[in-house]
This record gives C-alpha cells, structure tokens and sequence, in this order.
C-alpha cells in the first residue's frame, strides 16, 4: 500500500505510518489474488489503529483528535473520504485518490489487487451520508466538502481503443461468429463482444472454475472448463440450453465434426455429444494421459494426449481406428491439411500422418525446445516453439523453407490470415508476417502480458493475454 501511496502522491501521514504498512500492496490481477472483502475490512484499520487522518488532514492522527469509524477512511490515503465512489469490485475509494490510480494506468483494485470489468466509479451515498453526519458531530471539516458527484462517474480509459478490457484473468481461448468474437477466461465467464463497436454485449457466466474451451455449431456455443462440464449457449438469446455433465476433469479441447461434438479431457476420454438432443452418444476410452488437442480430417477425429499418441477415432462408427506412436514427448498441438495430419509436440519435433495410411511418413526436426503450437494455411504449415522461433514448412515438400526470427520470448500462439501469418507470445507482442515475403511487417504492442491465444476472421485479427485484455488488429 505504501507504493500506492507514493506513486499517487495522497496526502497524510505516510512517514508515521510506513512502519507498519510493509507488505500490504496485494500483487496486481492474477491467479492467487486476494478474495474481496467488505469496504475498509483490511487497510483503514490500520489507519484507525493508528489515530491517522481522522480529521481528513495529515495533522489527523494527533493526540485527542476525534477517530472515525475504519470505513470512514479512503484505503489509498488513510484518510476521512469526503466524496466516496465504488469501483467494481464493491470496494469504496475517495474520488480523488482513485481517479488518480486509474490516471497511472493501474486497471485493477487498490485493495484486492482484482483487475476492474468497468472503470465507472458509482458515488457511495450511504457512506457519504454517514461520513457527512460523524464530521458535523465531530467538528471536523471534510475537504471539498459540498462540491459532489450524484451520478456514477465514467472515468476515460486512455488505452488505445483496439485493447479491450473486462476479463479479470488469463483469456483462454477465443471464438469468432459472424459480427461477434467470444472470449472465454480463467475467470469463469465468457465474453460476448461486438467486433464493430468493441463493446461487451453480454457476459456469460455460470462455470464455477476456469474456462478452457470453446466451440460453434449451428445456432449453439459450447464452452469447457475446469469444473468439468460442458455449457451450452444459445447464439440468438446468449442464455443458457443446457450442461453437459459426464467428464472428471477438465474439458480442455472441443471440436465439431458431422453434427457431433467431441470433448477432450484431462480425465483421458473423448466423449461424443449430438449437437441437437445434446445427449452424449459415446465414451471414447484408450488414452492413458490427459486429452490436449483434437482436430478433424478426412472422416476421422484425431485426438493428442500427453500420454504421447495421437488416437485416431471414426466420426460415424466412434470406433477407434488407430493408435499414432513415435513421439517422445506430450502432444500439445494437431492441425491437419488436405492429406496429412501434423502433431507437435514436447519432444521437440513435429510428426507427419497420412490421413489415408495413418502412417507417419516424415518427422520433422529443427525446433531446439518445445513445439506449443502448430498452424496450416494454403501452401504451408507453420510451427510455433518455446526456441522463440516459427518455422514455415512447405506442405509439397514438408520441407522447412524458413526459420521466421523476431520474437523475444516463447511463441504461444499462431493463426493463419489472408495475407499474413501472425504470432502471439510471451514477450506480450503480436507479429504479422507476409505469406509471400515471409518477413515480419508488423510488431503491435499492447498487451501487458503474453499472447496465449489468436484467431483471424474477416480481414481482423484477435488476440487473448495474459493479462485478461482482448486486442483487435
């Protein structure tokens, strides 16, 4: 809290009380951050503990001087609110310091360290009220007392407009249909965004763990999560049809093929659903490790594990057809061209199948870590690594033809556009590269942390952090 503090500048008694305020500021917005807490549960005790700004002055905390109740007192300042708005998380603030913590760029809770879904600050009458009667009772003068706000305050948020803010986690993965995108995230909801306006038309919520996965057939959205179930949303009415219940564990990957949705868990099953009655029509069993990825070619679902096979499943009959062996390392990343299916994996390597054979005919080498992510365009397939490098290799040849350099740190994510292929990584960047030249164009900033998921629709490209933003290129 003493680095708030500083960095806004708050007036009161910080030397006297910087003693006893180490290790307060909570970590901004991630995993692990503190739960919420009823206003003034936690920082303004300190400040009534310690007789601090009870007269709305630093001279407050002096011998005698009337002490207020804690939540009475702003947690940035420690000292007497005079115009208390919430944010929000619920939590109460003075005006003034907490226009100033937006104005820095802080996008998250002084006191939770939870990153804000909106930045409007709505006036806290009851507090104000109540704040209003103690000071009158008391003698104590407010500072700007009389010179209030009566309606919810609509701070500007000066990050460039293609950055969209809401999530409060990591976005995990990212769904584009027709005029809208669909942003799923650690922090249990689903966002419905509006591509034209960028606006957040709708928030799904009612995962109770993180959400994973997500998938469009027909007039229906599915979403997968950590707490093992499959929703399912109407697109007309964004509400609501129905949980798929059946998974013990996460549903990590969902894919659609021939009217049938296949979910892959890390339970190490496939389960098959009919999209329609929404009723699950099989349990494919045979994996031995979690399932990460799934991806559809030729009549066929294939399904990679981190048991280090790539099972291979009929559509029609879900009888399992075969078993693809040869990886040292987790399969992380399927996709699949007109005529082979391409696994990526922790061994380094990238596997090429057959889609009629099912016959590994070429293992690709090259990446010195970790393949995450894999991508296929027209004429080539790119590999993206934890090496910090993408890989082009041409889909006549399967021969590498380029190594594209520019990233800093892991690449994460890859998807394939009209013109470019763009990267996502950990060095919070994303890059597009000209499918001709195959040379970087363009480096866009923007993102505070790194790139985990992409796709490209109509002439656009969207990209998930990290850091819980959406960007739109």
């Amino acid at each position: 809290m003493r680095q708030v503090k500083a960095l806004l500048g708050c007036s009161g008694s910080e030397e006297r009380r910087s003693g006893e305020e180490g290790g307060e500021g909570p970590p901004e917005g991630g995993p692990g951050s503190p739960s919420e807490c009823p206003d003034g549960a936690d920082a303004p005790t300190k400040a009534s503990e310690n007789g601090a700004g009870s007269s709305g002055s630093p001279n407050g905390g002096e011998k005698g001087a009337p002490q207020a109740p804690s939540s009475f007192y702003c947690p940035i300042s420690m000292e007497l609110m005079s115009e208390p708005v919430m944010v929000a998380t619920g939590h109460t603030y003075d005006k003034e310091c907490i226009e100033r913590w937006l104005a820095q760029g802080h996008r998250t809770c002084p006191v939770t360290g939870q990153r804000l879904r909106h930045l409007e600050l709505v006036p806290n009458f009851a507090l104000r009220n109540a704040i209003q009667e103690w000071a009158t009772a008391h003698g104590v003068k407010l500072r700007n007392d009389g010179n209030r706000v009566n309606a919810p305050i609509h701070y500007q948020d000066q990050r460039p407009r293609n950055i969209l803010q809401g999530h409060e986690e990591i976005v995990w993965a990212v769904e584009v249909h027709g005029n809208r995108l669909f942003s799923a995230s650690a922090d249990k909801t689903i966002r419905v965004w509006d591509i034209e306006s960028r606006r957040c038309e709708r928030v799904l919520e009612d995962h109770t763990r993180p959400v994973l996965s997500l998938a469009i057939a027909g007039d229906k959205l599915f979403s997968g999560s950590y707490d093992y179930r499959i929703k399912v949303w109407s697109l007309n009415s964004l509400t609501r049809i129905k949980t798929l219940e059946g998974h013990t564990d996460a549903v990590r990957a969902l894919a659609v093929a021939d009217n049938r949705l296949f979910s892959g868990s890390y339970d190490s099953t496939v389960r098959v659903w009919d999209v329609e009655t929404l009723e699950c029509l099989q349990v494919l069993k045979g994996h031995i490790g979690p399932v990460r990825t799934l991806v559809y070619a030729g009549g066929l679902m294939f399904s990679g594990s981190y048991d280090k096979t790539v099972r291979v499943w009929n559509v029609t009959t879900l009888l399992c057809k075969a078993t693809l062996t040869g990886h040292g390392g987790a399969v992380r990343a399927l996709v699949a061209s007109r005529r082979h299916v391409f696994s990526g994996s922790d061994d380094y390597t990238i596997k090429v199948w057959d889609v009629d054979t099912l016959k590994c005919i070429k293992t690709l080498e090259g990446h010195e870590d970790n393949v995450r992510v894999l991508a296929v365009g027209d004429r080539y397939m790119f590999s993206g690594s934890w090496d910090k490098t993408i890989r082009v290799w041409d889909l006549e040849t399967i021969e590498c033809i380029k190594k594209l350099e520019g990233h800093s740190e892991a690449v994460l994510a890859l998807a394939v556009g009209d013109r470019n292929l763009v990267s996502g990584s950990y060095d919070t960047t994303v890059r597009f590269w000209d499918l001709e030249a195959l040379r970087c164009v363009k480096k866009c900033e923007g993102h505070d942390d790194a790139v985990r998921v992409l796709a490209a629709a109509n002439g656009k490209v969207f990209s998930g952090s990290y850091d819980g933003s959406i960007g739109v290129w």
